[in-house]
């Protein structure tokens, strides 16, 4: 008996490990692993395992920027209830899709899986694993042109979207923030903002365009807060090519200067 009071408060509960094969994903593809459970000094039932993938979204709070933890997706692993003895170990292998719209690790932004053990009248297991998320073969599409038309990535962070662009999406996106210097549009731009949004056999990329302050003109734009513009253009991803972003991206911004 006290034993099972000692478990549920954690001590001497079960232990969940996960151990993925490969840490580095991209959206839409892959994660393989297994989920190690060891039992601990009682039974235990265990009703339900999750796995949730998580990122650090950027807020304010009181007028100050800070970080946040945001689930994107949780899976449930398995089909039903099982029982879990004194040092028993069970492994559940496992694959998942990666969510499409989970941030690349650049800059600022971090990713995790975390799983998670439902045990009825006890402290829930709860194991966490840091992921690569590594651009899958249409946001490189998107990063290439950016790259070739000469912009270069400042940082990153994955913040809230606009009302008017979630549609049904997730409510946060990664934004990703471009140096103009380099490019052509150098000195007539500060900076450019991508944020790629991407679901099955389509992409969408949003741009937004600040302008330098080199003039009257543009300063006056930067004091009434209309200095930024943005353009939104969706892609069938079996059809996407560098050139025709790089056209696009192009087109966006000299429309907006």
């Amino acid at each position: 008996m006290f034993k099972k009071i000692l478990s549920s408060i954690g001590i001497g509960a079960a232990k969940v490990d996960t151990r993925l094969n490969e840490s580095h994903c991209t959206p839409g593809g892959e994660l393989t692993g297994v989920v190690h459970i060891e039992g601990g000094s009682v039974e235990q039932s265990v009703d339900s395992i999750y796995l949730f993938f998580n990122t650090l979204y950027k807020h304010e709070v009181n007028d100050k920027s800070t970080y946040s933890t945001f689930t994107i997706e949780k899976i449930l692993l398995n089909e039903a209830p099982f029982m879990i003895g004194p040092g028993e170990v069970k492994e559940i292998p496992f694959t998942v899709n990666v969510p499409f719209n989970t941030p690349l690790s650049v800059s600022q932004s971090k990713s995790w899986i975390e799983t998670g053990l439902d045990i009825a009248q006890a402290v829930d297991p709860k194991d966490e694993d840091a992921i690569t998320v590594q651009p899958n073969a249409a946001q490189q599409v998107i990063l290439d042109a950016m790259d070739e038309l000469g912009f270069r990535l400042k940082k990153a962070d994955t913040e809230m979207l606009p009302a008017r662009h979630r549609s049904g999406r997730l409510p946060i996106a990664q934004e990703l923030e471009y140096s103009a210097n380099g490019s052509r549009f150098g000195r007539q731009l500060d900076e450019v903002e991508v944020v790629i949004l991407q679901e099955e056999g389509s992409i969408e990329l949003l741009i937004q365009v600040d302008r330098s302050v080199h003039d009257l003109g543009s300063l006056f734009a930067d004091l009434t807060g209309s200095d930024e513009s943005t353009h939104r253009v969706r892609y069938d991803v079996a059809r996407l090519s560098v050139a025709e972003v790089r056209r696009d991206i192009e087109s966006m911004i000299e429309q907006s200067i």
